[in-house]
C-alpha cells in the first residue's frame, strides 16, 4: 500500500480532549474528561496519566488511576490516540486532588442491657381471722359461807383492848359473816 494510501485511511489527528473534575479516592483517583472531535474511521484511546509519578490508565469517562499514594498531591493529563498511532496533544492538567485512607470506623459500642427490674410482689393480704365466739361462762351460783379469815383488831368496846375478828365468804367473794369471836384482850 502506498504511503498516501495509508495517510488516507487512518484520517487526521484528533482534537485534544478536555480534562474534566478530578474526584480523590483511596490511593487513587477518578477523573471525567470529553473526548476530542475526530473525523475518521478508527477509535480513539484515551489514556490518564498523573502527575507526578506518570501513572496511567486508559478507558471512557471517568478513568481511574490506582497505586497512587494517599497524602500526595496529583493533577492529570488526558491524551486520545487512534489506531494508527497518532496522538492529539495533551490536556490541561486538572484540578489537584490528594488520595486518602477513609477513617477508621468509630466503634459502636455495644448496647448495654437495660437492667429488667425484679417484679414487685404484691403483698397478699393475711387473712382476716373469722372471730371464734367465745362462750360466755354462767355464773355458778353463789354456795354459803366457807373461807373465813382472822385478823386481830381493835376491841370495839375498849379501843385499849385488842380482839379476834372473823370474816366469811361464800363462793363468789361476798362477805357471809363477820363477827368478833370471844372477849376483848389486853
Amino acid at each position: 500500500m502506498p504511503l498516501l494510501g495509508a495517510l488516507a485511511s487512518s484520517g487526521g489527528k484528533p482534537d485534544t480532549p478536555t480534562i474534566g473534575t478530578a474526584t480523590a479516592g483511596n490511593g487513587s483517583a477518578s477523573i471525567t474528561y470529553t473526548p476530542s472531535t475526530y473525523i475518521g474511521k478508527d477509535t480513539i484511546t484515551y489514556t490518564m496519566t498523573s502527575n507526578p509519578s506518570s501513572l496511567t490508565n486508559t478507558g471512557a469517562s471517568p478513568i481511574t488511576v490506582s497505586g497512587l499514594s494517599n497524602g500526595t498531591s496529583y493533577t492529570f493529563t488526558v491524551v486520545g490516540a487512534t489506531n494508527y498511532g497518532v496522538s492529539s496533544g495533551a490536556s490541561a492538567a486538572s484540578n489537584a486532588v490528594t488520595p486518602a485512607a477513609p477513617p477508621a470506623p468509630v466503634p459502636v459500642p455495644a448496647p448495654v442491657p437495660v437492667p429488667v427490674p425484679a417484679p414487685v410482689p404484691v403483698p397478699v393480704p393475711a387473712p382476716v381471722p373469722v372471730p371464734v365466739p367465745v362462750p360466755v361462762p354462767v355464773p355458778a351460783p353463789c354456795t354459803g359461807c366457807g373461807n373465813c379469815q382472822y385478823v386481830t383488831g381493835i376491841c370495839p368496846e375498849d379501843p385499849e383492848l385488842l380482839a379476834t375478828f372473823y370474816t366469811c365468804y361464800d363462793s363468789c367473794g361476798d362477805i357471809c359473816t363477820r363477827s368478833q369471836i370471844g372477849l376483848c384482850f389486853g
